[in-house]
């Protein structure tokens, strides 16, 4: 079973560590394509800072930023789950898991990066600046260079269970094939009645489902059958649900 999980904005630089190596990051089949990205990235921040701030939409106090992808090749590294720091990272608390329940976030998240494709929670990279909706002078729209090599990737994983966690952005960049193992998770609440998607907690909630799953000491689901019986065990509002594509979806209630 997979988690697909957005990066977040959010980044801490790691202090020290090593230099980004693309060979030891999963799927080597990716590196060019990061390889042309991490280039037109650093030579956009360092030749055309000015630009570079507009279109990475940086403030003026923001140049720390700017500076990250000016130095991507020459940064320090550490672990994505340490250097992505965001809301859903935060409750998702991988540093307060046990090491069971870490080593099966290990073998079971991927999380998705418009500068690296996929990562898993292991690989050592550099805090950056780039968002999956980001149009780059010289590339264009990032989905265009995405998709044609993160769509076998994700074929490459049929028959896998998939809970697909991403944001709209990042599912752009390599929208899941349609198959009955993969379920979209979508979190929503009742207003006067009517239930409408959870904005400000929708990232709070998916990092408590990612902790839970991870934590507890029942067997990840591996048919959608049992998904639904799965998160209510361990405490939500869970229901599976068709869409109006035929497709199923993994819906989570909050308060």
């Amino acid at each position: 079973m997979y988690f697909l999980i957005p990066p977040s904005e959010g980044k801490t630089p790691p202090a020290t560590g090593p230099t980004v190596k693309l060979t030891t990051l999963p799927f080597p089949e990716l590196n060019p394509t990061r390889d042309t990205i991490i280039d037109a990235l650093v030579k956009l921040a360092t030749a055309k800072p000015a630009l570079a701030a507009e279109i990475l939409d940086l403030g003026p106090t923001q140049s720390d930023l700017l500076a990250l992808d000016a130095n991507l090749r020459t940064s320090h590294c550490a672990p994505a789950i340490e250097v992505y720091s965001g809301v859903l990272f935060d409750h998702f608390g991988y540093a307060s898991l046990t090491s069971r329940a870490q080593g099966i976030a290990k073998d079971s998240i991927l999380i998705s990066s418009a500068l690296f494709g996929f990562v898993s929670p292991q690989s050592f990279i550099p805090a950056y600046r780039l968002s999956g909706s980001t149009k780059l002078p010289t590339l264009g729209p990032l989905p265009s260079l995405w998709k044609p090599v993160l769509t076998p990737v994700l074929a490459s994983l049929a028959g896998e269970l998939i809970l697909d966690m991403r944001s709209g952005s990042y599912a752009k960049l390599a929208p899941l094939p349609r198959a009955s193992t993969h379920l979209e998770v979508k979190v929503m609440t009742l207003v006067n009645g009517v239930r409408k998607s959870v904005t400000h907690f929708n990232k709070a909630t998916k990092g408590d489902l990612l902790r839970a799953a991870m934590a507890s000491s029942k067997r990840l689901p591996q048919q959608v059958s049992e998904v639904e019986k799965y998160f209510r065990s361990l405490g939500f509002n869970a229901s599976l649900e068709s869409t109006h594509r035929g497709q199923s979806e993994l819906v989570i209630m909050t308060q």
